[in-house]
């Protein structure tokens, strides 16, 4: 038996609404159903894994050199820094937690041209066959226990 992680790149700024998280949650259920189509029961288990790329601005930023640079100084206006990046992680996990466990964590990619970069992840797996049956067949996704 095999198994497959499936990752998706989403900047926090772009996982702030409820819109954002359903689109975040429809792409994750997309690759789900895709990995049991392309591979059948023969896969096992599934992983998903929500890279949320996330810039600070510290200073001058080298406009020629960060994509989307306006967007950051805007986003950075409008929201705190720290209270954005934990909202996104935080609504994240709990869209994707009715699918299986998740986890969180967070890498520091350090201080460059202006910015301090971190990389939140979360990681939603195994996910259960049921689960992964109730996707593929669009059924009601199984009752999930709290811990």
């Amino acid at each position: 038996m095999r198994g497959v992680a499936e990752f998706k790149a989403v900047r926090t700024c772009s996982a702030q609404s409820t819109g954002d998280l359903t689109r975040i949650y429809k792409m994750v259920t997309a690759d789900i159903i895709k990995c049991r189509s392309q591979y059948g029961d023969v896969l096992s288990p599934i992983h998903s894994v929500v890279l949320l790329p996330h810039a600070q601005v510290m200073g001058r930023v080298a406009e020629h050199v960060i994509k989307d640079v306006y967007k950051l100084l805007w986003t950075g206006q409008l929201f705190q820094a720290d209270t954005m990046r934990e909202k996104a992680v935080s609504g994240v996990a709990a869209r994707l937690e009715p699918l299986g466990p998740v986890r969180t964590g967070m890498i520091d990619g350090g201080k460059a041209l202006g910015m301090h970069v971190t990389l939140p992840y979360v990681i939603l797996g195994p996910i259960m066959s049921d689960t992964v049956d109730a996707l593929v067949n669009k059924w009601e996704l199984p009752a999930v226990t709290p811990p």
